[in-house]
């Protein structure tokens, strides 16, 4: 990768908290803390002020979602051209 090209999961920084995660994975979001308690959820998860939270890129990955490399400028063309429909 090169300064102009990023992974498609860059685009989202904010993290995803675990009931919207679960709810992707088709995990029962009452029993998600748990898993992730026991070792067992199958993403990876951290914990940011006290609640339990995915990247875009780890969900992703769990959900077998190819996270390719793009180019900066092309995803601005692309934006671009789809203004123009607008």
């Amino acid at each position: 990768m090169n300064a102009n090209s990023g992974r498609v999961s860059q685009w989202f920084s904010m993290p995803m908290p675990l009931g919207k995660v679960a709810g992707l994975l088709d995990i029962d979001p009452a029993k998600a803390p748990g898993l992730v308690r026991a070792g067992r959820f199958p993403c990876r998860v951290t914990k940011v002020r006290g609640k339990y939270v995915a990247t875009v890129g780890d969900v992703m990955e769990a959900m077998g979602i190819e996270d390719p490399v793009v180019q900066t400028d092309d995803l601005r063309a692309g934006a671009d051209f789809a203004k123009r429909w607008d």
